[in-house]
């Protein structure tokens, strides 16, 4: 960031108070900058110990620094919520799924199912339906299991599928690809 410094401000010589109260310097402004935050004490001839941000000729470095900031975070949070999409692929037996998504398509299934099977019991057409059903809660059940680090047959284990529900997922990436988090 470039700033606009008056030979008074840019030939004056800085100390700032670290951590322990030790004095610090001298440093020219441009160096100073790059050793302080706002809330550091800074000190010059003409002006007693006061915050960084509250010097005449740091204000607007600090002000516009915190104005980056918060326009960052504020990007970075629309952005994620704008990535964060449910059942993009709810056939494919790739990738990984939250606890969220895996809840929501096992609430579907049970749902569909019961469906089917009270208006269609006597139908023997119906059980073509089941196909693309259990096709679909088995793939959703193996990207869960790649989201704890395991693979897909182990939603076959008895009550493996509390498991599934309710624990966590590895925080980073892991064989299966990157977190869904």
């Amino acid at each position: 960031m470039a700033l606009d410094l008056n030979k008074k401000t840019s030939s004056a010589t800085y100390y700032y108070s670290d951590e322990n109260s030790n004095t610090v310097g001298p440093f020219t402004l441009e160096q100073l900058l790059i050793k302080i935050n706002k809330n550091t004490l800074v000190y010059r001839e003409g002006i007693d110990w006061m915050n960084a941000d509250q010097v005449e000729e740091l204000k607007i470095y600090f002000k516009s620094q915190s104005n980056t900031a918060y326009t960052s975070l504020n990007e970075q949070s629309s952005t994620s919520v704008n990535t964060k999409k449910y059942f993009k692929a709810p056939f494919s037996f790739d990738g990984r799924i939250r606890r969220m998504e895996y809840g929501i398509s096992f609430i579907l299934y049970l749902f569909i199912y019961s469906s089917i099977f009270t208006s269609l019991r006597n139908n023997s057409f119906a059980s073509l339906l089941y196909i693309p059903l259990i096709w679909f809660i088995l793939a959703q059940g193996a990207k869960r299991c790649h989201d704890r680090g395991n693979s897909g047959w182990y939603q076959i284990i008895p009550f493996y599928i509390l498991w599934m529900i309710f624990a966590g997922g590895d925080f980073n990436e892991n064989e299966y690809g990157q977190s869904p988090k």
